[in-house]
């Protein structure tokens, strides 16, 4: 009676999974399926397979839009913003695990309510902050906004260091290195896992957001990618076949990068939270 109560549950989980998969894969469907349509039929029947497949609206999608120089800002963007997250994130958790005083509590406490803080709450400020040290529309002011906000990375990584043996450090200190020596030939090796976790979301945030670019950049020139999906957008009438075509277009590569590394993300959550 037992095993077939759980036999029942069991098929019960499943079936809930696999709903739930179809109901995560219908806006991928309709997404990729009315790229290949026609304008017309893109609007009167969305849910079904194309009768006359065309590939005329990703020709208007790249004649329309400036892919490889948005490519390129939302590449660099993206990449230097991530190392200097790691870079700091890593230093700042290294000091906080590492000096238990006062100081690093209250650190601790302020990169805590940072975290909490909405995004949304601190724009006027940030829009303000921007134009005072001119950094308004440009890449580097990208950069520095995105690099600010660390507090992912200190939390993932404080977490995983109170696992880190104390003891590999002070043998690399009593062997003759400094601090700086050791805490990047010893310790950061050791991060392997969670500094590819760290990297993954943080990837994924910084290519995928609209908000901030949008508020921030204003030059054509310096639109990131996800920005070329706004381009769609017009003063009476949207053009949604091609605004599809761009989004497929904006998620090919972060799709390729997310496949190429999602194995990493368990290792890195799990050992954090085990050895935390």
């Amino acid at each position: 009676m037992i095993k077939k109560r759980k036999k029942i549950m069991r098929t019960l989980g499943e079936i809930c999974m696999l709903l739930l998969c179809v109901i995560f894969f219908v806006p991928f469907y309709y997404l990729i399926v009315n790229t290949f349509k026609s304008a017309q039929e893109a609007t009167f029947s969305p849910m079904s397979l194309p009768r006359t497949f065309t590939l005329e609206h990703y020709r208007e999608a790249f004649a329309s839009s400036d892919f490889l120089r948005s490519f390129l800002n939302s590449f660099v963007i993206t990449v230097i913003s991530v190392m200097i997250i790691i870079v700091l994130g890593s230093m700042a958790a290294y000091a906080i695990t590492r000096r238990k005083n006062k100081l690093t509590k209250i650190l601790f406490f302020y990169f805590l309510i940072g975290f909490m803080v909405p995004v949304q709450t601190t724009l006027i400020p940030l829009f303000n902050l921007m134009s005072s040290l001119h950094l308004q529309n440009s890449i580097l002011g990208m950069i520095v906004l995105y690099s600010s906000w660390s507090n992912f990375a200190i939390f993932m990584y404080q977490g995983f260091l109170g696992g880190v043996p104390r003891d590999l450090e002070e043998a690399a200190l009593i062997d003759g290195c400094n601090l700086w020596q050791m805490f990047w030939k010893i310790v950061f090796p050791l991060l392997k896992s969670v500094t590819v976790t760290i990297m993954i979301f943080d990837v994924m945030w910084i290519w995928n957001d609209f908000m901030l670019p949008y508020l921030f950049i204003s030059s054509s020139e310096k639109f990131t990618l996800i920005m070329e999906v706004y381009k769609g957008v017009g003063q009476f009438a949207n053009n949604w076949t091609v605004m599809l075509c761009t989004m497929v277009i904006v998620l090919i590569p972060i799709t390729i990068f997310y496949l190429l590394m999602q194995k990493h993300i368990i290792a890195g959550i799990t050992s954090g939270a085990v050895k935390g």
